[in-house]
């Protein structure tokens, strides 16, 4: 029972909620590292968001290329993220943290109640942006690194807990949930230039973009089945009904 009373306020986003979480962001813009050793800390807050990871295709090879030149390693992967990062600000969504070579996003929970209806619409959107702006890189930037950059996406939707994670010596900001991790789990299996997202994503954009189901239906460290489909866009371009 209290669980379902949970996922009901996460769907509802009741306008306090959406208040306390701005607030709750706020205070962590002024605190940093520091969030939880000040006072008046907000609670946590419960709310329904897509996620949204990325991760760069064979990336251990790519470090291994550029052993003796780290610095340039460091320049290729900041080429690669700032047109993630971008694509993702342009379509509403929040990077919450830098994991690897990819990103942590979400979208729906930032508070903003404009953002917070169509968070899945959203996500897919920069999905397609940030798979577009990777290959306009490679287009630019191929023939002079000698290799590509291949980028992977994986998204979920679902209710989360935003709130403060760590002590009062070194917190953060944390997003967790289930459909945190398995969008986390979804890019690890992603293609280049392919989306992976769960069936509560696809149906929300199956009128729009051509996905198929495939034949997975589990996730790892996770116990229930998933609807699993993939999306595939080639040159940044996704297959229109």
């Amino acid at each position: 029972m209290i669980a379902n009373e949970v996922v009901a306020r996460a769907l509802s986003a009741d306008p306090d909620d959406l208040t306390r979480l701005l607030l709750l962001r706020q205070t962590y813009e002024d605190r940093g590292p520091g969030l939880l050793a000040g006072p008046g800390v907000p609670m946590p807050v419960v709310c329904t968001a897509s996620i949204l990871f990325t991760d760069i295709r064979g990336f251990s090879r790519l470090t291994e290329r550029f052993a003796h030149d780290p610095a340039g390693l460091l320049d290729v992967l900041n080429a690669h993220l700032k047109r993630v990062v971008r694509s993702i600000a342009i379509c509403g969504g929040v990077v919450e943290k830098f994991v690897g070579d990819g990103v942590m996003a979400t979208f729906g929970a930032s508070g903003e109640a404009d953002l917070h209806m169509d968070h899945v619409n959203r996500a897919m959107a920069a999905a397609i942006g940030l798979i577009g702006a990777n290959e306009a890189l490679n287009r630019r930037c191929a023939d002079e690194w000698g290799f590509r950059l291949e980028v992977g996406v994986g998204i979920a939707s679902g209710p989360v807990v935003v709130g403060a994670v760590g002590s009062p010596d070194r917190s953060e900001l944390g997003v967790l949930g289930d459909a945190v991790n398995v969008a986390a789990r979804l890019v690890t299996h992603a293609g280049p230039g392919e989306v992976l997202m769960t069936g509560t994503v696809y149906h929300e954009v199956a009128a729009m973009l051509q996905s198929e189901l495939t034949n997975q239906s589990a996730v790892r460290g996770r116990s229930g089945a998933l609807e699993i489909y993939r999306m595939s866009l080639l040159g940044g371009r996704s297959a229109l009904t």
